[in-house]
């Protein structure tokens, strides 16, 4: 019996699908941490001088520094921890714009 059509290699087709697959996730990912960008790096400890600029920025009204003292408190990561501190500095943040922020207030509200 003759065939009458050429088998497909569908190896190439496949790897150009989870390719594209991959970078689609990629894409949503970066999207979704673009503030990403200048917060708390990940580090067991964040230094004095560090977290003291942070305080005079989030006392400017930066909230990028908000989150990222928020963060610190939430987490004891070169200041002890403070929930409250947190959660009034999240709210800061979030009042702010800061996305991130919002989600991790929401997060420690509803563990309440």
């Amino acid at each position: 019996m003759t065939l009458l059509y050429k088998p497909i290699n569908l190896i190439p087709i496949a790897i150009v699908a989870v390719t594209a697959m991959s970078l689609a996730a990629c894409t949503e990912k970066a999207a979704d941490n673009i503030q990403a960008k200048k917060t708390v790096p990940p580090v067991a400890i964040v230094s004095e001088d560090r977290i003291a600029q942070w305080q005079r920025e989030a006392q400017a009204g930066d909230p990028d520094a908000q989150y990222n003292l928020a963060y610190i408190y939430e987490n004891g990561l070169g200041v002890p921890r403070d929930e409250a501190k947190a959660l009034e500095l999240y709210q800061q943040a979030a009042d702010h714009g800061h996305s991130a922020a919002q989600s991790n207030l929401d997060v420690m509200n509803s563990a309440k």
